[in-house]
Formats: C-alpha cells, sequence, structure tokens
C-alpha cells in the first residue's frame, strides 16, 4: 500500500467521505436506531443522513481500520465505505464480528470495498466495491499505441469512460481469475468453497439481500451523470470539502462543483507525430509497484489490461517488478534504453518522480504512467487518471439507500491518511448519499 503514501508525498490524493451536519472535527458522532429488523418503507419520512467519518492516518494497518469501523457500528453505522488500502481490511474484519455476534451469516449491515472488485474477500459482508478501471486505463494507452494513436498528456476517465464503477458478479469473477491457480485454489479453500461457482453463486444471495429498486435507483443516477444531468462536485482542496460537509442537499452541493469547474484545470492531450511515425515491436513491458501482483488491486488489475491488450493485438508483455521505490527509476530505465518497447506501463503515483526522469532521457519512448500527475511531465507520457468522486457516489447512494430501507440514518466511511486526492472520494460518496436522501422521500415515501 506504499502507493497511497506517495499520494501524501504528491499532495494528489483527497480523502472520502464528509461528515453530515452533526458530525465535527476528524471523526463524526451521531445517534441511530439499532434495530437490525428489515422493515418496508410505506410510513417512513427520513429527515436527514448522517455520515460518519474516520480519517485513521494509515493505508496499511488493518488493526486501526477495525477499530474505526467498530467504532462507527456502535454509533449505527448501516454501512461502511472502506477507501484505505490495507487498512480497510480492517473494516471487512469489523462488519464481519458484527454480523457473527448478532447470530447473520450476510448483511445488513455491508462494507463496500474500493479500487478493485473486493466482494469476494469477505463473502456476505461486502455488498459491491467501488472499482477504479486501472485494466481500463491500460488497454486504452496500449491499443492507442499499437495503432500510433498515442497522445500525451492527461486522460480523465469516469461513468462515461468505463474508468471508475460498481463492482459486478462479472467483475468479481474477472479478478478471481486472474490469479494464479495454485492461489485461487487456495483463497477458495480460506473461504470454505469447493469451487468458484459455490462463491459467486453465494455473492449473488447477498446482493438479493437488497432490494431491486435499490439496484435500480443506483443506475439510475449513474445514468443521469453519464448523460451529463447531474454534475458530482470535485472537491481536491481542503476548503472545498469542508464546504460540502455544510451542505445539507445534493443541489448545493451540485452548484458548488459547478463553481470549482470553472477555475480547475482541464485535462489536455497532445498528439506527437514522431512519437508515432515508429515502427512498432509487438512487445509492451510494464513495471509493478512494490505491492506486485497478487495486490487484489492496481497491480493485478493493470496486468488484467495488459494480459488482454497481449491477447487482443498478439503482443509479447515484459513484467518487472519493484521490490523498493529505489527499484521504479531503474526499472524504467532498463526497459527504456534498448528501445524496443512500443510502450512501458508504470503502475501507480509512486512512479511518477522516476517516469518523469525517465521520460526526459528518452523523449521517442512513450510511457503511461496509471494515477500518477505531474503538471510539467514530458509529453511522451500518459497520465491516466479517474474521476473517484463520480464512482464514489454511486456508492454513497447505495449505502444511504439500504440505511434507508432499513429506517436507519447513518451510514459511514474509514479513510487512510488525510490527503487531497481523497478529496474527491469524500465528496462523492456525500454527494450521492443526499441524492439517495432525496430520491427516497420523493420516490419511496
Amino acid at each position: 500500500m506504499k502507493r497511497w503514501i506517495a499520494l501524501f508525498l504528491i499532495g494528489l490524493m483527497a480523502i472520502s467521505v464528509a461528515a453530515s451536519g452533526c458530525i465535527s472535527g476528524g471523526g463524526g458522532t451521531s445517534t441511530s436506531s439499532q434495530s437490525s429488523t428489515q422493515t418496508t418503507t410505506s410510513n417512513y419520512a427520513p429527515s436527514k443522513i448522517n455520515i460518519l467519518y474516520t480519517y485513521t492516518g494509515s493505508f496499511s494497518d488493518p488493526a486501526k481500520g477495525k477499530q474505526a469501523a467498530q467504532a462507527q457500528l456502535q454509533q449505527g453505522a448501516w454501512v461502511i465505505y472502506q477507501v484505505a488500502g490495507g487498512t480497510g481490511l480492517g473494516v471487512f474484519e469489523a462488519v464481519g464480528d458484527y454480523l457473527k455476534a448478532n447470530g447473520k451469516e450476510m448483511g445488513p449491515p455491508f462494507a463496500i470495498g474500493v479500487d478493485s472488485a473486493q466482494d469476494w474477500i469477505k463473502p456476505g459482508v461486502i455488498i459491491a466495491s467501488m472499482m477504479k478501471r486501472v485494466d481500463v486505463g491500460v488497454y486504452n494507452a496500449v491499443k492507442a499505441a499499437e495503432e500510433n494513436q498515442f497522445k500525451g498528456g492527461v486522460v480523465e476517465l469516469g461513468l462515461k469512460e468505463g474508468g471508475v464503477k460498481l463492482s459486478t458478479l462479472q467483475d468479481v469473477k474477472a479478478m478471481f481469475d486472474s490469479l494464479p491457480p495454485d492461489v485461487k485454489e487456495k483463497k477458495l479453500k480460506d473461504l470454505g468453497f469447493d469451487n468458484e461457482q459455490q462463491l459467486l453463486d453465494y455473492l449473488n444471495k447477498t446482493r438479493q439481500q437488497v432490494p431491486s429498486w435499490i439496484w435500480q435507483a443506483v443506475d439510475q443516477l449513474q445514468k443521469e451523470i453519464i448523460d451529463g444531468k447531474i454534475i458530482v462536485p470535485k472537491a481536491t482542496q481542503k476548503s472545498q470539502i469542508e464546504e460540502l460537509r455544510k451542505a445539507t442537499n445534493w443541489q448545493d452541493m451540485e452548484k458548488l462543483g459547478q463553481e470549482w469547474a470553472k477555475s480547475a484545470p482541464k485535462p489536455e492531450t497532445y498528439f506527437n507525430k514522431t512519437l508515432n511515425e515508429r515502427q512498432n515491436t509487438k512487445k509492451i513491458a510494464i513495471v509493478f509497484d512494490v505491492g506486485g501482483r497478487g495486490d487484489l488491486s492496481f497491480n493485478d488489475m493493470a496486468y488484467m489490461g495488459a494480459e488482454r491488450a497481449v491477447k487482443d493485438f498478439g503482443l509479447q508483455l515484459t513484467q518487472l517488478q519493484s521490490n523498493s521505490p529505489n527499484d521504479y527509476y531503474t526499472n524504467l530505465q532498463s526497459l527504456a534504453k534498448t528501445g524496443q518497447y512500443d510502450i512501458i506501463i508504470a503502475v501507480g503515483f509512486m512512479m511518477t518522480d522516476a517516469v518523469k526522469k525517465v521520460a526526459q532521457e528518452y523523449p521517442n519512448q512513450r510511457f503511461v504512467l496509471i494515477d500518477g500527475y505531474d503538471p510539467n511531465m514530458p509529453h511522451n507520457v500518459q497520465m491516466v487518471l479517474f474521476k473517484e468522486n463520480e464512482g464514489s457516489a454511486l456508492a454513497g447512494a447505495l449505502a444511504a439507500l439500504i440505511a434507508l430501507n432499513d429506517h436507519k440514518d447513518t451510514i459511514g466511511i474509514v479513510l487512510g491518511m488525510e490527503i487531497p486526492v481523497l478529496y474527491k472520494f469524500e465528496g462523492g460518496y456525500r454527494f450521492g448519499a443526499y441524492w439517495a436522501l432525496d430520491y427516497f422521500k420523493n420516490e419511496k415515501k
């Protein structure tokens, strides 16, 4: 999870989900009914949705994540979104323990995963995951290179571009199938399943604990965002997220986002004719972050995208593992100096400085940097970023509707360090929750 620390070092990330008006400081407090019985919505007219948030200060300490989630559960959180890397694994444990203590094998309460399709990690506990489609970013960049249509600069992927989304069972299967056979077999055994289909059936049963109208409502929000009818605010500064915390409806949040967008830099791309006149070798390379293959997150998803491109375009893939940050430059430079690769893929924020340096040294080499940004990056680098605010809006809507359907008014989010790019998660989650409150009052009252 050192890639997350990199966000702190370069100040790009922003922490997810803000608290509602009754929450203050670095965490939140509120009260909520503790009944675990699902009820109908017919005569229930909620007036608010409370959002508990906790910054753990870590992306690699599951114990802190568990402690934070336990505190939120005690305060009535009915769904908890984890945006804390390895620390977030403790959130899954806390929700699982809560269910077990209450004699339940499936939620609610539920947890929501992040980055990859994490649903299978704790079956019955994780209702869905907000995915950052690193595989899509990698595949698109490789495709552009192979077609000599490569562009440097910033490419930002949101719901419309397929860069963020809520996980489906198909996503879970794809992620699980990307594991080496021996690893997959061990995971199934550890989870108590005889085969993969048993796991998928169980996850499907878990999703059926949520009424179909809730999934349809989230789909509606997604469509309206894609169609441009709803604009999810993109908070990237402390002052901006504080404004969202004070807002009490999604319409006011949307107006704030529209104002911020007027002065925000627009993503730009650059087509370099020289870069796209080269004779391709059908060879590509990928440099993994320190987490490596098997991280069930960025590295594995980057591999999925590269592997799909290999199959579609008949390529050869070279893989290099970084055992420490000191390996980034060495790995990238060793590949670039050969001049053999149509494109070199660098996975994660931590490689930003190394990519910049090597790209300056080898201006005729194409690079793609996943989830990293530098305003002065050479134009032979494509920086793939994600609209985490849009994907988190879906997570917030799902969480709030599950809670409101059970006559609860509190949801939570557990985060790592308080760093700028995670504000996009936080603001989006808050926005989605308030959209859900409005939807529930008007459509399900």
